[in-house]
Order: structure tokens, then C-alpha cells, then sequence
């Protein structure tokens, strides 16, 4: 049984919270997990029509549409470099997935628990550290930029809404404590 929420976004809502929540314990890994997961989870709202699971093209294009770093930053998101830090973490939590040997242009990522992200190709041009507070920013404001889309497309919207009722919602649990 999946009850519908009153607030049909507020399971996405719910990502942002478990994002924080990953961030504010300090939780570097564990926060672009996560991350990494709402992106899914945003890929598979925004999908096309007619089709019942997201690809990793849908993830590629979720990116390239929506996740932006700011100007300034040395390092501007690709869909297939974070398709590929997505599946070497996920996968394996290492920086390099097959993802990577099969194609040798993806960027691996290492992280820190700063800001801005850190690439200098001179270094090296297969290699950017991404801040997870950037992280963390740049995917908000992409959920943010998706939502504003969804409000514009009416046909995207109905895709979200018929989608929203598949995404885990949590709810309170309190039994009380006993003594």
C-alpha cells in the first residue's frame, strides 16, 4: 500500500532532508550517495513517457539539463562524468566504475567535505574533486529548476504526478517509550 501524500512533492522533498541530514553529520561519502540517488530518483520523474524504467541516459540528460556549478567553479558538471562518480560510488565506492574504462574521457571524481569543487587539467584532466557543500547547493537548485519546469509543462507534470506515488514516502512512527 503507498498512501498518497498531501504534498505530491514532499517525497522529494524528503531526498533533500536525507541529503542534509548526511551533510550536516559530516557524512562526505555518504551525502553524494545520496545525492547520486536523487538524481535517480529525479531521472525517473522526468523520463518519457511510456516507459517504465530510467536509463542511463535519462540520468546523463537530467544532468545536463538541470545540475548546474556555479560560474566561477573550475569544474562544470557533465551527465556522463556524474553517471560515472555515480556508479563507482554506488557501485563499488571507489572513483572509477567499468563505466570509466569504457570510456576513457569520463572524469573520475574524488571529493571533500569543503565548497567549490577543484579541477585543473594540467594536473590532471581525468580527475575533479567535488565540494559536497557545491554538491549538495548545485543538486537543490536543480530540484528547484525541475519543479519550475514541471509547473510550465503541463505533459511533464502529469509524468511526475503519475510517478510520485512509486517514490518511498516515510511517515512518523511513534509507539511511546517504555520505561
Amino acid at each position: 500500500m503507498n498512501a498518497t501524500p498531501a504534498n505530491p512533492l514532499s517525497s522529494v522533498m524528503g531526498i533533500l532532508e536525507e541529503i542534509r541530514k548526511c551533510q550536516d553529520a559530516g557524512a562526505t561519502t555518504a551525502t553524494a550517495i545520496m545525492v547520486y540517488i536523487g538524481i535517480d530518483v529525479m531521472a525517473f520523474l522526468s523520463m518519457p513517457a511510456g516507459q517504465a524504467r530510467q536509463s542511463r541516459q535519462d540520468f546523463i540528460a537530467w544532468v545536463d539539463q538541470y545540475l548546474r556549478a556555479a560560474p566561477e567553479s573550475t569544474y562544470q558538471y557533465d551527465g556522463r562524468d556524474v553517471y560515472g562518480a555515480r556508479c563507482a560510488m554506488v557501485h563499488t565506492y571507489s572513483i572509477e566504475a567499468d563505466y570509466h574504462q569504457q570510456n576513457p574521457d569520463v572524469k573520475r571524481f574524488g571529493y571533500h567535505d569543503g565548497g567549490q569543487h577543484a579541477y585543473n587539467p594540467e594536473i590532471n584532466e581525468r580527475l575533479a574533486v567535488i565540494g559536497i557543500n557545491s554538491l549538495v547547493h548545485d543538486f537543490a537548485g536543480a530540484v528547484g529548476t525541475f519543479v519550475q519546469a514541471m509547473i510550465a509543462d503541463a505533459a511533464l507534470r502529469q509524468r511526475v504526478a503519475a510517478r510520485i506515488p512509486q517514490i518511498v514516502e516515510t511517515f512518523p512512527f511513534n509507539l511511546g517509550r517504555r520505561a
